[in-house]
């Protein structure tokens, strides 16, 4: 793509500040206009980048913007008008590389309104759970928060046909069924066996059929039209494994993806084959993804949850399956976990 005449933007990754920009125009119209190249009579993209949309700059020349996307949807680079007609299609956001916080140079009434409301998270607990145990596991994570954040915790549509023997796990479900997202099951070469299903995860010649994800998928969409709009999607376990399903899903519908983190506790990756194609192309959501090192996940989750998306914030603590409470660093993790969700804007596109 041509860059001539444009101002280069510091690549330095030392640099105190990169310049970021926040689409606030193209509503009602799926977004902005994208091109391929810099100049208006370049090949338009046939996809849109949504309102919302957060990008890094790479190069500008008056108000044509070459930009790299950082969250949101629609082409992963192009170029794109930032003023027209002295309306302001993107506006600047200075973003501090250690802290990944961000603050617009110039915010309109739109955006001061939408900042002065507190923070907006969806929390999708993990299989065999239901909401509140999802509420307990993240409960030092909302008193980091405290009253910045509101929370809204969704229960899964299936209930959960495995025994749960924990006493604990029944004591915090206060009488709620334990549930999941979507149904799973695994077929082996010569039959059923007596191996883990951690074995069995890693071993490729096993075969995983998840049931039902399209409507898994869907009826988490419609709390979000219902309820949202929400800036965070959060999950634990196989609730980032529905994450992942409803990005890549909109993606691949040409829809925006409505919320602008992602943040992901004990993550994993997808492992149907059916849907491993949506995954070819890292999805351009920002996210936070948090490893335990004594998971028996961790080599699993590590090793292809941070490819499915670009740029990933990977932190790690050194506890088990389950959200950091013990291990020296936690308070450290739950800053740069608040930093980034604080640091986020909320979409105004719909789904």
């Amino acid at each position: 793509m041509a860059t001539r005449g444009l101002e280069q933007s510091a690549s330095c990754p030392d640099a105190e500040v990169a310049q970021e920009w926040e689409v606030v125009g193209g509503e009602g119209k799926g977004g902005v206009l994208v091109r391929s190249g810099e100049s208006l009579t370049s090949d338009a993209e046939s996809m849109r980048l949504s309102t919302g949309s957060v990008v890094r700059q790479l190069a500008l020349a008056k108000d044509r913007l070459h930009y790299q996307l950082l969250s949101g949807s629609g082409p992963e680079r192009g170029f794109v008008t930032v003023r027209l007609q002295s309306k302001d299609l993107l506006i600047r956001r200075q973003v501090s590389s250690l802290l990944g916080s961000a603050l617009p140079s110039s915010p309109s009434k739109e955006l001061s309104s939408a900042r002065s409301r507190p923070l907006r998270v969806l929390a999708l607990h993990g299989g065999g759970s239901n909401a509140n145990i999802m509420k307990y596991q993240t409960t030092e994570l909302r008193k980091s928060l405290g009253n910045q954040a509101e929370w809204d915790f969704l229960n899964g549509r299936r209930l959960w046909k495995d025994q749960v023997n924990s006493e604990m796990m029944v004591a915090l479900s206060k009488g709620e069924p334990f549930r999941g997202w979507y149904a799973v099951e695994c077929e082996e070469d010569g039959g059923p066996t007596d191996r883990s299903y951690h074995d069995k995860l890693f071993d490729k010649s096993v075969k995983f059929t998840y049931d039902e994800v399209e409507t898994g998928v869907d009826y988490v969409l419609a709390h979000i039209q219902d309820h949202g709009p929400f800036d965070v999607l959060l999950g634990f376990s196989q609730g980032c494994i529905v994450t992942h399903l409803i990005a890549a899903t909109l993606r691949q519908r040409g829809q925006a993806i409505p919320w602008a983190l992602s943040v992901f506790f004990c993550g994993i990756p997808v492992r149907d084959n059916r849907y491993m194609d949506l995954f070819n192309d890292p999805l351009p959501v920002r996210s936070v993804q948090i490893y335990g090192k004594e998971d028996e996940m961790y080599d699993y989750g590590k090793s292809a949850q941070p490819g499915m998306y670009v740029d990933p914030i990977i932190l790690e603590h050194t506890e088990g399956h389950k959200f950091p409470t013990r291990c020296p660093h936690k308070a450290e993790i739950y800053e740069r976990v608040c930093q980034e969700m604080l640091a986020c804007r909320s979409l105004r596109s719909s789904i």
